[in-house]
C-alpha cells in the first residue's frame, strides 16, 4: 500500500506543479482561475503534510514549520471522527 500511496502523491504533485505554471501564463481575472490555484495549494499543503513515509523518495525534505500546525489539526480532526 505504501508503494501506491507514494505514486498517488507523485500525480498529485505533478499537477500541482502543472497549474503552478499555468498560473504564470494565464490571466487571473476570473473565479475558476482563484478556485484551482487555491485548491492546487491546498493540496500541497496537505501533500507535505504527510508522514514523511508516505512521500516518494525524491519529495522528502524538512517541513515548514507552519506545517506543523496542519498536521495537528488533522490529527485532532480524526480524533474528533474517531471519537464519534
Amino acid at each position: 500500500m505504501s508503494d501506491r500511496i507514494k505514486e498517488k502523491v507523485r500525480e498529485v504533485l505533478v499537477v500541482i506543479r502543472e497549474v503552478e505554471k499555468w498560473r504564470e501564463d494565464h490571466d487571473p481575472g476570473t473565479d475558476e482561475w482563484y478556485t484551482l490555484c487555491n485548491l492546487a495549494d491546498l493540496a500541497e499543503q496537505l501533500v507535505f503534510a504527510l508522514p514523511v513515509e508516505m512521500l516518494p523518495d525524491e519529495e522528502v525534505r524538512t517541513p515548514d514549520p507552519r506545517e506543523y500546525g496542519v498536521i495537528d489539526e488533522i490529527l485532532a480532526a480524526l480524533g474528533e471522527a474517531e471519537a464519534t
